[in-house]
């Protein structure tokens, strides 16, 4: 049986550095594994979970891409598939961390707090950093599970940090950062940073 993989915490999602690449939804927390070398071959997909909200053909499609750049073929008919792969996309939240940023100092108080600020007849600048604002986030998973005779094989998930529960959105980011980790083990969490370029429409996932 599949080990049970690591849960990632939305508070160690936001633990990783901060909350400004997460909340881009570039960020992808990847963890994976198989117990053994896994022969890529012909798959029958299924999907787990709720779906609201999920242009499911459009996902299929890009998961199905995904899976044939291992060497993986989608077949229609369940019987006489190597695989049965499960999918399962899903989003949980709201969560909400405090932050903190730096703000400048009315330039009034001084750097010695003297009325009109006023030091050695000049206007100094000062800065702090004690201003706290509340951020709310959603965190979304695909997992992908591959099992043959109904005997598990191999499985991975991904999670990221997002600002909307639309599953319409970020399951590019996701299928393209798992995609390294199909039948492989992770050994952990790995953090996979995930570029769309602009232009092209195309996904760049690098090790973070």
């Amino acid at each position: 049986m599949i080990k049970k993989l690591a849960y990632l915490s939305p508070l160690a999602l936001l633990a990783l550095q901060g909350c400004t690449s997460l909340i881009d939804g570039h960020l992808v927390a990847v963890d994976s594994y198989a117990p053994k070398p896994v022969m890529a071959g012909t798959y029958y997909l299924s999907a787990q979970g709720p779906e609201d909200g999920l242009q499911k053909q459009t996902f299929e499609n890009s998961l199905q891409t995904m899976l044939a750049s291992k060497g993986y073929t989608r077949t229609f008919v369940n019987k006489g598939a190597n695989y049965n792969i499960v999918y399962n996309y899903s989003v949980s939240g709201p969560y909400t961390s405090e932050e903190t940023f730096p703000a400048a100092a009315n330039e009034w108080w001084g750097v010695e707090q003297t009325y009109g600020g006023v030091h050695n007849g000049m206007f100094e600048e000062a800065w702090y950093s004690d201003n706290t604002q509340y951020v709310n986030y959603f965190v979304k998973q695909l997992s992908l599970s591959a099992y043959n005779n109904n005997i598990p094989v191999w499985q991975v998930k991904g999670h990221v940090q997002a600002e909307t529960p639309n599953l319409n959105e970020d399951y590019q980011y996701l299928i393209s950062g798992i995609s390294d980790y199909i039948d492989q083990s992770s050994g952990k969490v790995v953090y996979i940073n995930v570029v769309k370029n602009s232009k092209t429409g195309e996904y760049t996932a690098t090790k973070w």
